[in-house]
């Protein structure tokens, strides 16, 4: 597990740009950054176990060390009857570690630190793992992907888990509803990154992670932005913006060239009621998503104008009202479910009774196709060339 350190010098180190062209660039000696993820939410117990524990209760600031084999546990559910705790956001209760780099979280062991805080309502707790950003990385490598993928396949999915974790640190701001005063970088969950534990590690996520130390996309100007990237495209790649309401430079909606065809889940088929179809609309009119003169009401025949996988947009008729519908708002709505993927056509099925939909992939469609990058590994691409093909629009630099 161990890595070798990087000289803290200025090194002049070549690599390649997102067009294949060699370009140099300096490192400057900046330390491996640690960061915090909370890998468990809203738990009324936690128990922790490890060798030689040490224990700091940081209100009070009380310190303790445990020899041999330890388990403590934390009963959350008191601190929501504390009147001091429901005044406070949430807090930073405890903090453990141990001399052999191991805390067991219930029957999961994670390197580093694990933190125990309160949760918003302060009556449970989230747990937090502190740990060096090159173990964070090969142990999500077996989550994100599979372990026993090609190399240059966990070496691109190690790049860009690796942007996308130092951007949400830059930015300091996981939370809409915390903000700035949250003990955590970004959650373990699909909402950001999936993180794996100390047995998720392997020898090829270790090689991935450590081939690839330090290594960022940014844009021309060297600046970190989100990188993302999902299961399978099928087929179509978007932009950020297509997709959320946020533009992000450095990205292209082109067609991916299908690469993932063949690989994970096949295309896919689900039913949608006229009464939740029309829930949709007036959601969609309430949220102000959709531009339209007239409330949406009653009973009206809904046509849909020709639709395929390859339109962004949905265009129909309530009655004689023209709508056009993003369709990555669909997912939004119906969730994952229903719609695994914003590649899709939708179509009127008079016999059921239901509007039929019919699609392709898997996620969001931003960024990089993780089947599609397997596929180029198989056929010889390195992890530069996958990474250029998914974000032609940003460069390869290291952070550290």
């Amino acid at each position: 597990m161990h890595r070798i350190c990087f000289l803290l010098i200025l090194l002049k180190i070549s690599t390649l740009n997102a067009f294949g062209e060699i370009t140099p660039y300096l490192v400057t000696g900046t330390p491996e950054p640690k960061i915090r993820v909370r890998v468990s939410k809203s738990l009324k117990n936690v128990i922790i176990s490890g060798t030689d524990l040490n224990r700091t209760f940081h209100i009070g600031n009380q310190k303790k060390t445990f020899s041999g084999r330890k388990k403590i546990k934390f009963n959350c559910s008191l601190f929501g009857e504390n009147k001091r705790f429901k005044k406070r956001g949430p807090t930073l209760l405890a903090s453990l570690n141990s001399m052999t780099g191991l805390v067991t979280v219930g029957d999961k062991k994670y390197m580093g630190t694990v933190d125990i805080v309160s949760s918003v309502g302060n009556d449970s707790c989230d747990v937090i793992q502190e740990t060096r950003l090159e173990d964070y990385i090969s142990g999500l490598l077996a989550k994100e992907m599979n372990s026993a993928w090609p190399l240059e396949a966990l070496k691109a999915q190690a790049v860009a888990a690796r942007s996308y974790a130092l951007h949400k640190m830059e930015t300091d701001h996981v939370s809409k509803t915390l903000g700035r005063v949250a003990h955590y970088d970004l959650e373990s969950s699909e909402k950001h990154q999936v993180s794996g534990s100390f047995f998720d590690i392997t020898r090829n996520t270790d090689l991935a992670t450590t081939e690839t130390m330090g290594e960022v996309l940014v844009t021309p100007r060297g600046k970190l932005t989100p990188i993302f990237f999902h299961a399978k495209c099928g087929g179509k790649l978007l932009r950020p913006d297509q997709v959320w309401s946020n533009a992000v430079s450095g990205y292209n909606s082109t067609p991916e060239g299908n690469y993932c065809h063949g690989h994970g889940t096949k295309d896919w088929d689900n039913k949608v009621t006229y009464k939740r179809f029309v829930s949709f609309i007036k959601w969609l009119q309430k949220k102000k998503l959709i531009s339209v003169s007239k409330k949406i009401t009653g009973k009206k025949k809904i046509k849909i104008l020709k639709d395929t996988k390859d339109k962004n947009n949905m265009r129909l008729y309530w009655g004689d009202l023209h709508i056009v519908i993003k369709k990555p708002l669909f997912r939004r709505y119906f969730g994952r479910f229903t719609f695994p993927s914003n590649n899709f056509e939708m179509n009127w099925d008079s016999k059921h009774n239901s509007f039929v939909v019919s699609g392709s992939g898997l996620g969001h469609g931003v960024g990089m196709c993780q089947l599609g990058a397997l596929d180029m590994a198989k056929k010889g691409w390195g992890y530069r060339k996958i990474l250029a093909h998914y974000f032609p629009g940003h460069k390869l630099e290291k952070a550290y």
